[in-house]
């Protein structure tokens, strides 16, 4: 992968903080939560999604992923089946509704990755292995790495 991609997918994970803006402008969020959002996003590119894999790939709770897919059920973005093999596990799948917020996240996130790969070609290859190196390090402190250990991987 080269370097303006890297760059663009830490950039895209660190956004996604901050994403409620672009998804509020674009009305995406006018009657469900980002999480919400997120949530029908992975049941969408997942395969057989339960709560266990929906939480892991989150990074929340089992419990929080319950009360989570019992809204969007409720609110009829998603739907509950269960494996004609395996009657133990519950899955998700997405609703036409579901789908729709789905295909909308998707096409927002298209539209500003396309926007960001046209920024980054202003910069040069070293410029990029630097902004590269700087949105790792602001990755890794969200994702809970400490400092020290940011250091010891230079």
């Amino acid at each position: 992968m080269n370097q303006a991609l890297k760059i663009l997918d830490i950039f895209i994970k660190i956004q996604e903080y901050s994403d409620v803006f672009q998804h509020k402008r674009d009305g995406l969020l006018d009657e469900i939560s980002l999480t919400e959002v997120h949530c029908i996003d992975y049941i969408g590119m997942t395969d057989h999604p339960n709560v266990t894999k929906i939480s892991e790939q989150m990074g929340l709770t089992r419990a929080g992923i319950s009360k989570i897919s019992k809204r969007l059920i409720s609110k009829g973005l998603i739907e509950s089946y269960q494996d004609p093999d395996n009657k133990k596990e519950i899955y998700f799948r997405l609703t036409e509704g579901g789908q729709s917020v789905y295909d909308e996240h998707k096409k927002i996130h298209n539209k500003v990755r396309q926007e960001w790969l046209a920024f980054f070609e202003h910069y040069s290859d070293n410029e990029k292995a630097t902004i590269l190196r700087f949105f790792t390090e602001i990755n890794d402190l969200f994702d809970g790495k400490s400092a020290d250990k940011i250091e010891k991987e230079k």
